[in-house]
């Protein structure tokens, strides 16, 4: 992304949810999108008055409470768009006023900023990640220390080509900013996943298939 923008990763949490929402602004004009706007409204109206932003849109990696509680009351009050992908809103029904539905490789301008969204399928049939030069917005679809649940083998061979993907498309100097984080802040570049992330080491489909479910019933970790 070029120097004249700055991204605002915001944590926000309620009882065992924590959630980080960002916020990408152009320093010039002021405006700026927010990704899955979660949580704490104060915290995030807090930084958009402090820094004199001008809200222009919210994109939506998936459709899960944890990432949309805050999208109507923003909406509303600021009588901006949302995007969400096709898929998403298909299968979910997940409906609010300003609503654009989005496919895979399409691309926003927003804050004068070019994105790309990508499908990637899995931790549910309409995730999407955002992709603005050199960062990655992943929500539920990538994790530093793993990959987003998935409740079926169907879905987990989704995620099994989604990370491939990514992994060959995204250049790996890209930063990653997933929707959860279990340990190192957001910022963390792909090619640190690529070497450190187990799911990038499983080249075959039916034993990712297998560990991702196993993982999931032992409770070895809990990525929600």
């Amino acid at each position: 992304m070029e120097a004249s923008y700055k991204i605002y990763k915001i944590r926000c949490s309620y009882r065992y949810f924590i959630n980080y929402t960002y916020i990408v602004s152009n320093l010039i004009s002021k405006e700026c999108f927010i990704i899955d706007p979660s949580w704490e409204l104060d915290k995030i109206i807090a930084i958009l008055q402090y820094e004199n932003l001008n809200l222009k849109a919210i994109l939506l990696t998936h459709s899960h409470i944890d990432h949309t509680n805050l999208v109507k009351p923003l909406a509303d009050m600021l009588k901006i768009k949302v995007y969400i992908s096709k898929a998403e809103a298909e299968e979910t029904g997940f409906s609010v006023n300003n609503l654009i539905l989005v496919g895979h490789l399409d691309k926003l301008h927003i804050a004068a900023a070019d994105v790309i969204c990508i499908l990637t399928p899995g931790h549910t049939m309409g995730s999407m990640c955002f992709y603005l030069n050199g960062h990655l917005f992943t929500g539920d679809t990538l994790f530093y220390e793993g990959c987003g649940l998935c409740r079926d083998r169907a879905r987990a061979g989704n995620m099994f080509e989604s990370i491939q993907y990514l992994k060959t498309n995204i250049p790996e100097n890209t930063k990653i900013y997933p929707g959860h984080c279990y340990g190192m802040p957001p910022g963390q570049f792909l090619y640190n996943l690529i070497n450190n992330n187990i799911y990038f080491w499983i080249h075959d489909k039916n034993k990712f298939i297998d560990f991702l479910l196993n993982l999931d019933n032992k409770k070895i970790f809990d990525f929600k």
